[in-house]
C-alpha cells in the first residue's frame, strides 16, 4: 500500500506492476519450447535394423542417403535414382574428412543394393560412412541367434 501525505490519488502517476506479466510470458515461452520438441516431422517409413548402443559420430557436415523397403533411394530427402547418386554428391561439393554420409536403410533392403551405394561413395572419395540403426531390445537380442542361423 502506498501511504503518502500530501498527494491525492488523482495526482499520483499510474503504477504498473510488471512482475505478473513477466511470469506469464516466461511460462508461455517454456510451453512453446517444450511443445515444439514433440512436433512430428514428415519422413519415410523405415524399419531400422537393431544394434547395441555405441558412440555417436560428430561431424561438421552430414549428408543423408535413405533407402526404403521398396528400394526407393532418397538423397537429402529428395527422391533420386541410385545411378544419379554420384551426380548429387558432386553437386553438394562436400569433400574431406569432416563430411559424414549417413545411410539410413530399411532392414529389408537387399545387401547388394547397400554395397552398390557404398561403392558409389567410395569412388566419390567419401571415407566416413555411418549406417543408421535403432537400439536393439532384449527380446531381439535373445532371438538373434535363431534369426541368423545360430552363428556364434
Amino acid at each position: 500500500m502506498n501511504f503518502q501525505k500530501g498527494k491525492s490519488a488523482k495526482n499520483r502517476p499510474p503504477d504498473i506492476n510488471l512482475t505478473p506479466l513477466v511470469d506469464v510470458v516466461l511460462l508461455l515461452v517454456l510451453f512453446f519450447m517444450v511443445t515444439a520438441q514433440f512436433a512430428v516431422l514428415p519422413g519415410l517409413k523405415l524399419t531400422l535394423p537393431g544394434v547395441d548402443p555405441g558412440a555417436r559420430v560428430e561431424a561438421a557436415e552430414r549428408l543423408e542417403i535413405t533407402v526404403t523397403g521398396g528400394g526407393d533411394v532418397y538423397f537429402e530427402g529428395q527422391p533420386t535414382k541410385i545411378d544419379n547418386l554420384s551426380l548429387h554428391l558432386e553437386r553438394t561439393g562436400a569433400m574431406g574428412d569432416g563430411v559424414v554420409i549417413l545411410v539410413t536403410a530399411d532392414q529389408s533392403v537387399p545387401y547388394g543394393r547397400i554395397v552398390k551405394i557404398m561403392d558409389i561413395l567410395r569412388m566419390g572419395g567419401f571415407k566416413r560412412i555411418v549406417f543408421a540403426a535403432r537400439p536393439e531390445t532384449e527380446a531381439e537380442r535373445s532371438g538373434a541367434d535363431s534369426e541368423y542361423g545360430g552363428a556364434q
